[in-house]
């Protein structure tokens, strides 16, 4: 059996956000087949609980003590290149890291290396791979402009002083600024440097492990073998609730997640449901925003923001799942996990939610930002309860059957670390 290094520059637990779920689910059943896995964190929590693991894991886990000055591209990376050849692992699989964790590559070059992209990372430095000032999707990435990703970011000239020295001086984060500042500068990303050497470092990996076919076909200009492996569920967690919908209540509508992100398409959500409101149609919505949104509606309750242990439980409030985003959605484990608790699912048609529901047989794929189509859909899954069960049912067997955690680790990464190991 290997020995295996998990590097991830941003892991706490419990987590605040599903990539660590993601790495902790495969990290769990690599040691139940025998694998020898711990983990290597950061201990840096300014503006973020890096580090911060305040349960028994499976797997050990390593923390190394870093502050905002010492948390660089030179140091993160001969640290941990140190604490792993006293590991001396055949494997390091390097999780999530911002543009740090292309910085860090060079460092890792004695070992064979995977290296997974949960989201955008040093492809977009807000990770979102969206102009928010303009509006829409990007069309570049920092890899090929990072001069024009420099400018995104930073949209005035005294943006970059004033974020240099609001870390410097340790300012509270109100907005994750500072947070992605913090890594941009650490990581040297600003250097002519790291970008003249990004192509090259991201050549370095033996395998590269992303989420959907849209940031592969971007990231195969620079590692011939980039794979596709999608996100899963523990579908012994996440199961239908135990009674069918009581008859005659009124069905709920249910948008999870960070509901207050304007890319996770709330407003169109609102303005299809004030449609149907006036209507007389008879639903209620649920939301989980984490902060107050200033919206109001009869039928309306948002229930704040909601804790992985009680994820399953919240499902089963649901008779509809909405997963509404107008950003490309790496993956959008949402969807999967409304798969698996039996409920059907509205989700835009971009990004991984393309691959997860199948229109017309687990839910509906609509245009993005497409009001018409998510009242079009809403209105038919409300109105007929058969069709949601029957949508439901169909849903939950394609959970089981291609993204249960099992199959995913059994099908993917049990023949990757054979693969990586002895080749």
């Amino acid at each position: 059996m290997a020995r295996i290094a998990i590097v991830d520059l941003t892991f706490n637990w419990p987590p605040v956000g599903g990539c660590w779920v993601d790495l902790k689910e495969i990290a769990d059943r690599l040691v139940l087949a025998g694998h020898h896995v711990e983990l290597f964190a950061p201990s840096f929590q300014d503006y973020y609980p890096r580090g911060k693991v305040e349960v028994d894991l499976s797997f050990p886990v390593h923390t190394i003590p870093f502050n905002r000055f010492t948390f660089n591209a030179y140091q993160v990376g001969s640290r941990f290149r140190k604490a792993l050849r006293d590991f001396q692992p055949d494997l390091v699989f390097v999780g999530d890291g911002y543009h740090m964790k292309g910085a860090i590559l060079p460092y890792l070059q004695e070992w064979p290396v995977v290296l997974r992209f949960y989201a955008y990372e040093i492809i977009c430095i807000n990770l979102h791979y969206y102009l928010y000032h303009e509006g829409r999707v990007c069309d570049g990435n920092f890899i090929e402009d990072p001069q024009r990703c420099h400018r995104c970011w930073y949209r005035s000239r005294l943006s970059v002083p004033r974020h240099a020295i609001g870390i410097i001086a340790g300012v509270e984060d109100r907005h994750p600024a500072l947070h992605f500042s913090q890594e941009y500068f650490g990581s040297f990303a600003f250097t002519s440097h790291y970008r003249k050497n990004i192509r090259h470092w991201l050549g370095i990996p033996k395998t590269i492990v992303v989420y959907n076919s849209f940031i592969q076909d971007m990231l195969s200009k620079y590692n011939p073998n980039v794979r596709i492996i999608p996100s899963g569920v523990d579908t012994n967690r996440f199961q239908p609730a135990d009674s069918s919908e009581e008859q005659g209540r009124i069905p709920a509508v249910l948008m999870t997640g960070r509901v207050n992100d304007e890319l996770k398409g709330f407003p169109i959500v609102k303005e299809a449901c004030d449609r149907l409101h006036s209507e007389g149609v008879p639903f209620k919505l649920l939301i989980t925003a984490a902060m107050n949104m200033d919206v109001e509606a009869p039928y309306l309750e948002n229930l704040g923001w909601v804790d992985q242990e009680e994820l399953p439980s919240l499902y089963h409030r649901g008779d509809i799942s909405l997963v509404p985003s107008t950003w490309i959605e790496p993956f959008g484990i949402t969807a999967v996990e409304s798969m698996a608790t039996g409920i059907p699912v509205i989700a835009s048609r971009i990004g991984g939610l393309e691959t997860t529901t199948v229109d017309g047989e687990t839910g509906y794929l609509i245009p993005p930002g497409d009001v018409d189509a998510m009242t079009q859909s809403l209105r038919k899954l409300l109105s007929d309860a058969s069709l949601r069960q029957r949508l439901g049912a169909a849903g939950r067997k394609r959970a089981q059957e291609h993204f249960d955690w099992d199959v995913i680790v059994n099908k993917h990464y049990l023949p990757l670390i054979d693969e990586m190991v002895h080749t």
